[in-house]
């Protein structure tokens, strides 16, 4: 009978899987990657592995949210250093980070278009947990710029995901146009949403 894992070794192997599950998205996308290559790479039993995830799925997914965290933090702290947040800035705040998903393994689940697959293989609790997190995301991100009083955060909230879900088809879009639509809808997005006068303070 094998020997159970201990906290510091659990720990260490889902490290270890985080770390082949992002190399393998980059690499191979959700369809191609199979759990035999996760567990081959990082060292464990397949039986192993399904005591940490119930599917290699959500563990792409877990992947996918801690990066998106990582995003997040980064831009928080961009934002703590700024006096003023107007229109301008926003936007280019968040451009910036829709250009770094761009540079990262999230593009290619995107373009190998496994993204509507990739969410349908998901339990409903994970979305439903994730878009919570988008939530907190917009509410902290607001916390920061003056807003209209009339804004409903949950719309921003559904816009901004609604810009990150059009890379999608950037494709379709036009891939030589698209940086400037992306630019042009987000600031879309700011003028709707911070105070009009808040800029020329």
């Amino acid at each position: 009978m094998a020997t159970p894992f201990d906290e510091k070794e659990k720990e260490l192997i889902r490290k270890k899987l985080k770390e082949v599950a992002e190399e393998c998205l980059l690499k191979y996308g959700v369809k191609k990657t199979t759990v035999d290559q996760l567990v081959q790479m990082a060292g464990i039993s397949k039986g192993s592995f399904y005591n940490f995830y119930s599917a290699k799925e959500v563990l792409f997914f877990i992947v996918l949210e801690e990066y998106q965290k990582s995003l997040i933090s980064k831009l928080i702290n961009r934002l703590k250093k700024l006096d003023n947040i107007g229109i301008d800035e926003f936007t280019e705040l968040i451009y910036g980070v829709y250009q770094e998903v761009r540079k990262s393994f999230i593009m290619n689940i995107i373009q190998n278009q496994e993204f509507e697959y990739f969410i349908k293989k998901l339990p409903k609790e994970l979305i439903m947990d994730h878009h919570s997190l988008d939530d907190t995301f917009t509410r902290e991100l607001f916390s920061y710029i003056k807003i209209r009083e009339d804004i409903n955060i949950d719309v921003v909230t559904a816009s901004l995901r609604a810009i990150f879900m059009s890379m999608i088809y950037i494709e379709e879009i036009g891939e030589k146009e698209f940086d400037e639509v992306l630019m042009v809808l987000i600031r879309g997005v700011a003028q709707q949403v911070i105070e009009e006068d808040y800029n020329n303070e």
